[in-house]
């Protein structure tokens, strides 16, 4: 990057705004954790999620992001969510939904809002407001959004072929495709290691994790600029199939960065988290080349979360009017097109629900209502009803990352079950 770290911290100081800081982890909480078994190669652990999800900028590099210092207001709803209605698990057991999220789910907190106003907001397990949760994959969604305001800007167009702001993409299978390709999930490479052992399954494999820094230092590459140089295997034809891997969204938080000339995080707090009305502070993981876990290290708290919904509700608006999304974008994931419909059907994931990928958002078809959904694994949610404007904000510690059992119960039943018992 042209512009450093060091002249944006002072350019931003003597305009007496907050700046970004880039932060270590927390060695007194890494040396405390270890004598347990927990470190930064198994901090994710299915095992470990009830604890190391809450403050997780603790146990990695960081970058933290601040909010301008008027965020928006809660003004409680005339309506509440009745937790006492009555829902099915997958066996056909009764339970209440309270019963379903809290017990059976995992969930540790929730907030809804229906049309800007706060329905419900619940939180379990210690926490509270103030608490900050990993988003993981929910990051996702975040990390498209500001790549539609760099767009938006002329920093970069998604038609723009990947290599052009990633030269280390030259001579591999992702050569010549369009970053839109990489926003819907569809470049077709193979992952790089033979032996692919990991809790995400086919989302990534552990040389990408390691070059990232996803459990700690690097190996011997760093940044997921290192892991593009090796992508030589094509598993389906580009743009043709959805086939979900994080990795791209490693490349679109990547290309943003240097699209736009400054750090991720920089831009991140000027463009979104000064302008959409957030109230707390908000981290990010880091590797060893500082550049930001696009792909799942954001932590927030729930009612930022919700925050976040609540400005795709409103057609990219925040509370004060502010437009902080751009509109078409979102507009334009609403509506899909044809080209992801048909790489949806191809993938695995059509066989849980009806709908599609597009630009780091999925549309669901939840009870004939259509619904836009960042997700996360192990039970992280951020939902929107677009007709009601109702966001639904979950953060949990499900004990898998993802199963077929938490996609029936935490969409199918857990969304429209609350949408339908707002009261």
């Amino acid at each position: 990057m042209k512009k450093t770290l060091l002249a944006t911290v002072i350019s931003m100081a003597a305009f007496g705004a907050n700046a970004f800081t880039l932060d270590k982890a927390d060695t007194d909480t890494l040396d405390k954790l270890a004598g347990y078994g927990i470190t930064q190669a198994n901090w994710d652990d299915g095992e470990f999620t009830s604890l190391t999800f809450i403050d997780s900028h603790r146990l990695l590099n960081h970058a933290t992001m601040y909010p301008a210092k008027q965020g928006r207001t809660f003004e409680k709803s005339s309506r509440a969510l009745d937790m006492s209605a009555p829902v099915q698990d997958v066996d056909g057991f009764e339970l209440t939904i309270e019963e379903l999220l809290r017990d059976r789910l995992h969930n540790r907190t929730m907030v809804v809002l229906q049309d800007g106003k706060l329905v419900h907001e619940h939180y379990w397990s210690g926490t509270n407001k103030d608490t900050l949760q990993l988003a993981q994959s929910i990051t996702k969604s975040f990390a498209s959004s500001l790549a539609a305001i760099a767009q938006e800007e002329g920093h970069l167009k998604f038609s723009d072929p990947i290599d052009k702001y990633l030269p280390e993409a030259k001579g591999t299978v992702i050569e010549g495709q369009p970053l839109q390709h990489a926003l819907d999930m569809r470049t077709g490479f193979g992952l790089i290691d033979a032996d692919n052992q990991n809790a995400y399954a086919s989302d990534w494999d552990m040389s990408m994790a390691k070059a990232i820094g996803w459990y700690g230092e690097p190996t011997d590459w760093v940044g997921v600029q290192e892991y593009t140089k090796h992508l030589n295997k094509t598993a389906y034809e580009a743009g043709k199939k959805y086939e979900y891997h994080s990795y791209n969204t490693e490349v679109l938080g990547l290309i943003t960065a240097r699209a736009t000339d400054q750090h991720w995080s920089q831009y991140f707090e000027d463009k979104i988290w000064k302008q959409g009305g957030f109230n707390s502070k908000a981290t990010i993981f880091v590797g060893k080349d500082d550049q930001p876990m696009a792909c799942g290290g954001l932590s927030m708290t729930t009612r930022d979360a919700a925050t976040m919904g609540d400005i795709w509700a409103h057609d990219g608006k925040a509370q004060d009017g502010t437009q902080v999304i751009p509109k078409a974008f979102l507009d334009g994931i609403w509506a899909g097109d044809k080209e992801v419909k048909a790489a949806w059907a191809l993938g695995k994931e059509a066989a849980l629900a009806d709908g599609f990928y597009k630009d780091q958002f999925r549309i669901l078809n939840l009870d004939g209502k259509p619904w836009m959904v960042g997700i996360g694994v192990h039970g992280q949610v951020l939902a929107v009803e677009k007709e009601s404007k109702t966001v639904v904000a979950m953060f949990g510690n499900y004990n898998v990352a993802s199963s077929a059992r938490f996609a029936v119960d935490g969409f199918h039943t857990a969304l429209p079950t609350i949408l339908n018992n707002i009261r």
